[in-house]
């Protein structure tokens, strides 16, 4: 129970989550120009009536870095929607705090709608490519004519033009915000989008006269918990479409805690996701990783020193460094295992000083956001493997090669299994849920990932 109550204190709250997933997904949807200069460099695709493999690859892959970055947001959406009937009996700031986010997000999903979804969808040749499904990218079936009906449907219209209202109405109040550091760059970001929104009245004006028709006849209270919900469900329209049935996850307590015992700072935990939503675009069977930090006691044994916030934010039960939507956090073990298989790889042939090393590196990208670009180019932003690429490229001959796909340099986590057991770098520990239900341990579990990882290749 006190371990519990202490996650849920330390635990980023919902509006801090959202907060930094809109931040980060802002930057991974493509904006104006770089749709229209790649729908200007596919000019002779179209002519002739077909892409090149080179092309292919060229236009999936920022449609798949839109979908992704558009999950994601929704997603963050959801978990702020469960927490609004508690703030709305409260009436206290958060309210206005969350309906920032939430229509700075859909303010956000309509440009990306209409900028590119749109231009791409009346290409009859753009059209039917990106309508079928790609495992590759993670794209399904027909998910561009379901974005499509649902950003240009009456309905999601006029839910947008009402939200704009409620916003007007709410200026001053959201204005303030700017006050507070955290949110700043959320205002920020609803002033890039206000061009968008008075477009969006101009070129629906018969969509405002029908909306004004409907609420004279139904006289509705444009009231916060109403408008909150209909950007939710808006945002979500296409999505849920795509959505995997939830289940239970397969990793039971017994393993968790088996497990918890054995960390070292250092391990690395690669995981799956059988429903696999928030993974759909990430290529391979096994599509996350996570770096094991250790807890106080163990990197004081290894002569570690932190600055004292992150040295707070750290402590039990966070003994993970994961990048997720939310961005590079530190998490408890229960949260990063919450899944479906997982395999725990340990380091080989590093001394203390160099397990030293990679903490003191991982530790400095703490607090970053997530790179919904996916660019391994750029420090300021990561995604989950960049933690572990970071961290120990370079230690003791580590080397990993980083993969060229979609026209991008790239490093997934089955390129880490790969790579890293092929070389000698790492060593497997344990390996749940494949096949089946079954654990494994050292050699054993060795054996049969690496006749997976020959098999799914």
């Amino acid at each position: 129970m006190h371990e519990d109550m202490e996650l849920s204190t330390s635990s980023p709250g919902p509006i801090d989550r959202v907060r930094t997933t809109l931040l980060a997904t802002a930057e991974g949807f493509p904006v104006e120009p770089e749709i229209l200069a790649l729908r200007t460099a596919l000019g002779p695709a179209l002519d002739r009536g077909y892409f090149t493999p080179s092309e292919d690859e060229r236009i999936r892959e920022l449609y798949a870095r839109y979908l992704h970055a558009r999950t994601a947001l929704h997603l963050s959406l959801q978990d702020l929607e469960t927490h609004l009937p508690r703030w709305r009996r409260a009436k206290n700031p958060e309210t206005i705090q969350a309906f920032a986010l939430g229509w700075a997000a859909g303010c956000i999903l309509m440009r990306a709608a209409r900028y590119l979804v749109t231009e791409f969808h009346k290409e009859p040749v753009i059209r039917n490519l990106l309508n079928d499904a790609e495992p590759r990218f993670g794209i399904p079936d027909n998910s561009l004519d379901r974005i499509h009906r649902s950003a240009s449907h009456p309905v999601t219209i006029l839910r947008f033009l009402r939200a704009a209202r409620f916003a007007d109405r709410h200026a001053e109040d959201l204005e303030r915000l700017r006050k507070d550091p955290d949110f700043a760059p959320v205002l920020d970001l609803l002033d890039q989008e206000k061009p968008l929104i008075e477009l969006q009245k101009r070129s629906y004006a018969g969509s405002v006269l029908r909306y004004r028709w409907v609420r004279f006849r139904t006289r509705p209270v444009l009231t916060y918990r109403r408008i909150m919900w209909e950007i939710f469900e808006t945002s979500g329209r296409a999505i849920a479409e795509m959505r995997n049935p939830f289940h239970a996850k397969r990793v039971p307590r017994k393993i968790l805690h088996r497990v918890s015992g054995q960390l070292q700072p250092g391990d690395i935990l690669i995981t799956r996701h059988d429903d696999a939503l928030s993974n759909l675009f990430l290529p391979g069977f096994w599509p996350h990783s996570a770096l094991v930090i250790g807890h106080a006691e163990q990197r004081d044994a290894l002569g570690i020193r932190v600055d004292a916030d992150r040295e707070k934010g750290s402590r039990p039960p966070h003994c993970i460094l994961e990048a997720k939507k939310d961005g590079v956090r530190f998490r408890a073990l229960e949260e990063t295992l919450r899944v479906d298989a997982f395999v725990l790889l340990r380091p080989k042939h590093l001394s203390e000083s160099d397990l030293k090393t990679v903490i003191e590196r991982a530790f400095s990208h703490e607090g970053k956001l997530y790179d919904f670009s996916f660019d391994f180019t750029r420090a300021d932003r990561l995604v989950c493997t960049e933690v572990i690429y970071r961290s120990f490229e370079g230690l003791n001959g580590i080397q990993f090669e980083l993969q060229r796909r979609a026209g991008r340099f790239t490093f997934s986590a089955e390129d880490l299994l790969c790579q890293g057991l092929r070389r000698g770098f790492f060593e497997v520990v344990f390996l749940y849920g494949l096949p089946g239900n079954h654990f494994y341990t050292d050699e054993r579990a060795q054996q049969i990932l690496m006749r997976s990882l020959e098999e799914l290749q």
